[in-house]
């Protein structure tokens, strides 16, 4: 960013000033008799008083607003060099490189002997060398990137043998018919604002099929915002031959993105909400860790890294382990040896405990290197800061909110697996399995604990556990133990289905 910058003050600050833009590289020069006067008059600036310099500031990320970045580097500047320095004028330079045509030579000697054969045979040698050039065979090993005429040129004059008459060239990328030529990044920027705004509207209309109708209306509203800037943006493109292919393409793509959030009656089915706000929520951290390499490599390894050794080292603590099977048996009033579990299930239901936080810590980062590539947050802000500490400490108490749910919602559908007679949900390793028990002691000799012992009825049985086999009655929402000696488990077969008849009562 070409910036003319003013500094006000005596020879001290102008040394001062001059030091540490050198120290900070930055190519710096003095404006020619005709700018200098030019600018003065424009400023009425005292020319005891003010000094001007053209100084190329580096900005990386998004040239748009650029000039904010530069300003904030400009007054960045100002407080390290102890001067008053002002950015005026703020010049991007273009950069942006033109796309030329690829262009692969070949060899055009076959043509000559094509005006003496008769008729048929020499359509029929033309049609076979026209594919045969179009197909490679033909070829000689250079390729030029340049317009049409340059890449004849280049490819007659400048070959190993001397110049030579019979070489040609074709088109490697489509674009041998004279399409006009593009920047780049003029067409990366226009590819990315003609997709993002559809994947957008695909998201908002899966969206407003599962929400309540003020919210779908609302859903249904932003999908048709989001597709009118990927339609301008399609008309607009740099690589765009016709009006009217623009078009068939706009429908194709907004055909392809409705179709991926709504389905097909009978055919294919829409994406569901969740799945498409867990693709999007992946997209954005990708693409935010994208942008951030792109300024700081080591701030990438920081945030991607260590939050996952972290998150490894404690999910490893004994206590993390067992955290959700212990909540889980508290709601069940199941002790711990009865919900004992192999210590790869305690590891997944540590990773279940910590990795909504670990995601809210990679979305923060991936918001941050969104807005600092965008020049949304300055350098260094302790504003910007203390918002991202405070935006990840609200993420980190939802996320531990909902992650706290976690054994009472899993507690209350074994229940309802109880009481409908339904197959019951394991539990990172703890399960239930529907078990016929018959008692081999007389009625009266049984040593039940928390209930009365029903022959006929199927129990949710989480296994034997200190002699006891441990069991779910459903009449009293409470465990039942029973000793393993007096009783007989059988298999029923299938949830729903009833005790009677199976064994023999003692």
């Amino acid at each position: 960013m070409t910036t003319l910058v003013e500094l006000q003050g005596g020879q001290s600050q102008r040394d001062r000033a001059r030091q540490r833009i050198q120290e900070l590289d930055w190519p710096c020069q003095e404006l020619s008799p005709k700018e200098r006067r030019t600018v003065r008059r424009a400023f009425g600036a005292d020319a005891e008083f003010s000094e001007f310099w053209w100084v190329q500031v580096p900005v990386t990320g998004s040239s748009w607003r650029a000039d904010r970045e530069a300003a904030w580097q400009v007054a960045e500047l100002s407080r390290s060099a102890q001067a008053v320095l002002y950015g005026r004028l703020f010049r991007r330079d273009e950069t942006d490189r033109v796309i030329e045509p690829e262009w692969q030579v070949h060899s055009t000697g076959h043509r000559a002997g094509n005006a003496a054969a008769p008729g048929f045979r020499r359509r029929w040698r033309t049609v076979a060398r026209w594919g045969a050039t179009h197909t490679g065979l033909l070829d000689v090993r250079v390729r030029i990137h340049a317009g049409k005429e340059a890449a004849v040129h280049l490819a007659r004059h400048l070959h190993a043998d001397g110049p030579r008459a019979d070489l040609g060239v074709r088109p490697l990328d489509g674009r041998g018919g004279g399409t006009l030529q593009y920047r780049e990044d003029a067409l990366n920027r226009a590819l990315a604002l003609f997709g993002v705004p559809l994947l957008a509207m695909a998201l908002f209309m899966t969206s407003a099929q599962h929400v309540r109708p003020p919210v779908a209306a609302m859903c249904w509203f932003l999908a048709a915002v989001c597709a009118v800037p990927a339609w301008w943006t399609a008309f607009t493109l740099p690589a765009a031959r016709t009006k009217t292919g623009c078009l068939i393409s706009c429908v194709v793509a907004t055909l392809a993105a409705a179709i991926y959030a709504l389905g097909i009656p009978g055919l294919v089915d829409g994406v569901d909400p969740r799945s498409a706000w867990v693709v999007s929520g992946v997209a954005f951290y990708v693409t935010g860790l994208i942008l951030l390499g792109r300024r700081w490599r080591w701030q990438v390894l920081a945030v991607t890294v260590l939050p996952l050794l972290a998150t490894l080292l404690v999910a490893a603590l004994p206590l993390t382990g067992r955290f959700l099977q212990d909540g889980y048996a508290d709601e069940l009033s199941l002790t711990s040896e009865e919900t004992a579990v192999s210590g790869a299930y305690q590891l997944m239901a540590a990773v279940k405990l910590l990795w909504p936080t670990l995601a809210a810590v990679f979305l923060v980062a991936a918001a941050w290197g969104v807005l600092r590539y965008f020049h949304f947050i300055r350098p260094r802000s302790i504003t910007a800061g203390a918002l991202a500490v405070l935006t990840l400490t609200l993420a980190v108490l939802v996320a531990a909110e909902w992650t706290l749910e976690s054994p009472q919602q899993a507690s209350d559908k074994l229940k309802q697996a109880a009481n409908r007679r339904s197959e019951a949900p394991p539990y990172f390793g703890i399960s239930a399995d529907w078990t016929c028990v018959r008692p081999t002691v007389p009625a009266r000799a049984l040593n039940e604990r928390g209930g009365t012992l029903s022959p006929r009825t199927p129990y949710l049985s989480f296994g034997v556990t200190e002699g006891n086999v441990v069991l779910w009655d459903s009449s009293t929402d409470r465990p039942l133990r029973v000793p393993a000696g007096q009783v007989k488990l059988l298999p029923v077969g299938g949830p729903g289905r009833s005790c009677a008849g199976k064994g023999d009562a003692a």
